[in-house]
Order: structure tokens, then C-alpha cells, then sequence
């Protein structure tokens, strides 16, 4: 029995599988919760869906339990600050899974066909990087990391697949304080990001993509691209706005309080804010693991000025964004082109902060400015996710 995308919320199966998993551990607080802590019911919850209906239950497993050792090989015997090696080393599975796309079924070898099969698992991507940001955080830490908190942590059944991204001390958290969350509060609270969820994905989204997307016809015009780009923009939006609102529900149901992944991103009056609102977790996960160490880096080095380091650290995490998407020409140049939004943001606020003045609104009052930069911004992440959707190219 599988899932027919491979993903959590896209088949009615996976509904049911909510329904009885909340059903399951609110059961399990009131007979057993005594005797049985809820990290285990929760890994019990976890594995009952990669074997149920998880397209690759063995691959899935035996990938957690890798990433385990090699966490623990890494806190154990690499006493380096630096965290490139241990970064590289935690990404390989990724790397070897996105670099599939330069061997097309027709010229693949029986090993590269092997490895393909086995490499390409729904959702490493997410687990990686929760893993790689376990790693950083903890690796200084003289407490053992259990498999139980580990397995927890990555096999989550909500954020498993697309996230949101956690923090694992976050999530621990959480976990550790058993049943307690388990309470009437959280469970309102998920019932309002639940429906909320299903009004996004599969109300307004699915509107947006049967009635506007599958009509358009590619003429080749300049209507077209235009009409493809805000269209996309907008359903990719409630598609996986509402993706992340269901698995903060179904986390809300059995006390687990997963972190918001949009907060009005159309808002937004410059890069920075965006992507502290539009795929929220990434863009923190982005900045904490990627942009500061670069950029703590260029500073010990002594390189270049401060501005610049900024740009240099800013360009290529946007570009690291773009290659965590995949391999292919549309999502690097997507992230790149990020990358220069947000360089070109960042120069702009230095210039402004060094003239004093607003070298590019000049005296226009507060709110033209909040409104003409909420325009620009939205109109530049239009064509950025246009480039993302490989329309183009």
C-alpha cells in the first residue's frame, strides 16, 4: 500500500492514518501512559507509517539509522571546529541523490539503475539538513544522543517528507514533556490549522489549478508567461502553505508544536523579510547553518570589507538553495537569482545607512515606500518561482 504522490496529505489513506494515530495515542495517554512513555508511542506512530505506507520503508530505515552512526562517528572522533567536513560527509546521500539527474534511464549501467533505486528516497533532502543542523548543535555536547530521540526526530510522520524544518532541541523538548501537550488547547489549536490547511490545499489551490492553470494555453505569448507566473506563484503558495498548515495541525493533535513555515510572504517589503515569512523554516535553517558560518569565516580571514562578506555569504546560500532543490539548470538559477535579491537589498541598506538618506525612494513618505516595496518584491518573486518551475528552461 502506497501513497499515491509519496506524500503525507496527498491521498485520502494518509487521512485515515491521522485519524487513527490521534485516535491511537489519546488511547494510549489514557491506558497505558502511565507505564509507557510517550517517545516510545510516538516511535511506534512513526514506524507504523514508514512500513504502512511509506513507498520505501527498508531504504527509509536503514538511511536513519546510517545518518545516526555517522553523527555519532562525527561528535565521537572529529574534534575540529571546523564544520565543512562533517556538513559534506552528512550531505553525501543527497548529493549522490540530486546527481541522478545526469544519468537518464536510457544510458544507465545495472549499478547506476541500483543505485538510483535505492539512493532516491522521498524526503532525504529534509532529513539531511534536520540532521546536518542536529550535528552542528549538538556536536559539543556531552550527552548521549539516544537512537530513540534521533529516530523521533527524523522520522516525524508530518514533516518527514516536505518539513516544516525543526530544531531537534525544539522538538526534544516536546517530545520530553510527554502527555502534557496532549490537552484540550493544543488540540483546538490543531483543529484551526487543520481546516485552514485543507481550505489552502485543496480548496483555493486546487481551484487555482483547475480552473486557470490547466486552461492556459502555451501559445508562446508574453500573456502567457505572465499569466503562467502569477498563477504558479500563487498556487504554489496555498499548495504548500497548505501542506505545512496540515502538518502543524496533525503535530498540534498529539502535543507537538511544529513551527509555522508561512506568515503572509506576499507582504513582504524586501528578501529578507520574505524568507522570514515564506518557507520560514528553511530560510532560519539557511541563515544559522550556512550564511553565519561563511560568513564568521571571511571575517576570520580578513577578507575583503564587511559589506562584501555579506554579499559572498548572502550569494551563496541562496545558491546552496537552489542545488538542495536539485540539480537542474531552472532551481539553481532560481536560487541564484535569489541570491542577488537579497545581495542587492543588503547594498542598498548599506548605501542607504552610509548616506543617511534613501538613495533609491528618496523622500517618498513611509507608506508609498511599504507599498511600492511590498509591489517590487512580490513582482520579483514571481519571476524567481517562475525560473524555479523550469517553464523557461
Amino acid at each position: 500500500m502506497e501513497l499515491n504522490n509519496s506524500l503525507p496529505f496527498s491521498d485520502l489513506q494518509f487521512f485515515y492514518f491521522i485519524g487513527a494515530a490521534v485516535l491511537f495515542m489519546f488511547i494510549g495517554k489514557l491506558t497505558i501512559g502511565k507505564k509507557v512513555k510517550y517517545k516510545w508511542l510516538l516511535a511506534l506512530l512513526n514506524v507504523l507509517y514508514i512500513t504502512l505506507l511509506f513507498t520505501k520503508p527498508l531504504e527509509i530505515l536503514i538511511m536513519i539509522t546510517a545518518l545516526y552512526l555517522v553523527v555519532l562517528a562525527l561528535k565521537k572522533w572529529y574534534t575540529s571546529n571546523n564544520i565543512v567536513f562533517p556538513m559534506l560527509a552528512l550531505a553525501l546521500p543527497v548529493f549522490v541523490m540530486k546527481s541522478m539527474v545526469f544519468f537518464p534511464e536510457e544510458n544507465q549501467s545495472d549499478l547506476v539503475y541500483e543505485l538510483k533505486r535505492i539512493i532516491q528516497i522521498a524526503g532525504l533532502s529534509y532529513m539531511v539538513f534536520k540532521v546536518i543542523g542536529l550535528y552542528i548543535d549538538e556536536r559539543k555536547s556531552k550527552e548521549f544522543l539516544s537512537f530513540l530521540s534521533f529516530f523521533n526526530f527524523t522520522a516525524f510522520v508530518p514533516t518527514l517528507l516536505i518539513g516544516p524544518l525543526d530544531r531537534f532541541r525544539r522538538f526534544d523538548a516536546d517530545v520530553n514533556k510527554g502527555y502534557v501537550q496532549m490537552n484540550a488547547s493544543f488540540f483546538s489549536k490543531g483543529w484551526g490549522n487543520l481546516i485552514l490547511g485543507l481550505l489552502y490545499k485543496f480548496i483555493i489551490a486546487e481551484a487555482i489549478y483547475r480552473a486557470v492553470m490547466v486552461n492556459l494555453v502555451d501559445d508562446g505569448s508574453v500573456f502567457y508567461h505572465f499569466a503562467y507566473m502569477y498563477t504558479y506563484l500563487l498556487f504554489l503558495f496555498f499548495d504548500f502553505a497548505g501542506y505545512s498548515l496540515l502538518a502543524i495541525g496533525f503535530g498540534n493533535f498529539i502535543g507537538i508544536d511544529v513551527p509555522i513555515n508561512f506568515d503572509q510572504p506576499f507582504l513582504a517589503v524586501n528578501p529578507k523579510e520574505f524568507w522570514k515569512k515564506w518557507h520560514k523554516s528553511l530560510g532560519d535553517w539557511l541563515g544559522d547553518y550556512f550564511f553565519k558560518p561563511i560568513f564568521k569565516d571571511l571575517t576570520s580571514r580578513k577578507v575583503f570589507t564587511s559589506i562584501t562578506r555579506q554579499n559572498i555569504a548572502l550569494f551563496l546560500t541562496f545558491t546552496l538553495m537552489g542545488f538542495w532543490n536539485g540539480f537542474e539548470l531552472h532551481y539553481i538559477v532560481s536560487g541564484m537569482l535569489f541570491g542577488c535579491y537579497s545581495v542587492g537589498h543588503n547594498y542598498y541598506v548599506y548605501r542607504c545607512k552610509k548616506g543617511k538618506k534613501d538613495v533609491f525612494f528618496g523622500k517618498l513618505g513611509p507608506k508609498t515606500v511599504r507599498y511600492l516595496s511590498i509591489f517590487i518584491m512580490f513582482n520579483l518573486t514571481a519571476f524567481a518561482i517562475y525560473i524555479f518551475s523550469g517553464k523557461l528552461f
